[in-house]
């Protein structure tokens, strides 16, 4: 009974060659996300896996922004609040948002120009010529598409059918 160490301070017993290593969770959970991480940002680097519609962005300190597992990552800490901007900021990111561009490349029945009459709606259109859009200058910070997204609070959302789904 004496040499039992207390329940709450082991998680994991590994017996090896008789003796008790305690294995706590959370340096095994840091270990696998670190691994994880490591692994997904090598994956990262080749635009096959990316895809080409990626948005690089940067950290302030010019270091590409990487995926973090802590306080929710880059992306969740900073829209994270907001499920409906989360959503808008992913589609923006990933090229995938109900945009002309966007359709025209998936050959989707849906118009092609913006609101303003350009004849193609794509993200640098939106982002740079769009009389319709106010943008200051191109987003490479989280920052800066937090701001873009707040006076453009429809910009890369999808218009609701006042009669419902369709």
């Amino acid at each position: 009974m004496q040499n039992e160490l207390p329940k709450q301070q082991m998680q994991h017993k590994v017996v090896r060659g008789g003796i008790f290593m305690v294995k706590h969770t959370n340096a095994l959970r840091s270990r696998a996300a670190h691994s994880v991480l490591d692994s997904w940002s090598s994956t990262f680097q080749d635009p096959t896996y990316r895809g080409s519609e990626f948005l690089e962005l940067q950290q302030p300190d010019g270091r590409p922004l990487q995926p973090s597992y802590l306080n929710g990552g880059p992306w969740l800490s900073t829209f994270g609040h907001s499920i409906t901007e989360f959503a808008r900021v992913c589609r923006y990111i990933t090229g995938h948002a109900p945009i002309g561009a966007y359709y025209c490349r998936f050959k989707i029945n849906e118009p092609h120009g913006c609101t303003c009459r350009a004849a193609l709606q794509s993200r640098q259109h939106i982002l740079f010529r769009c009389r319709d859009r106010y943008s200051v200058h191109y987003p490479r910070f989280l920052g800066d598409i937090a701001l873009f997204m707040k006076y453009n609070p429809t910009a890369f959302g999808f218009n609701r059918d006042p009669s419902g789904v369709r």
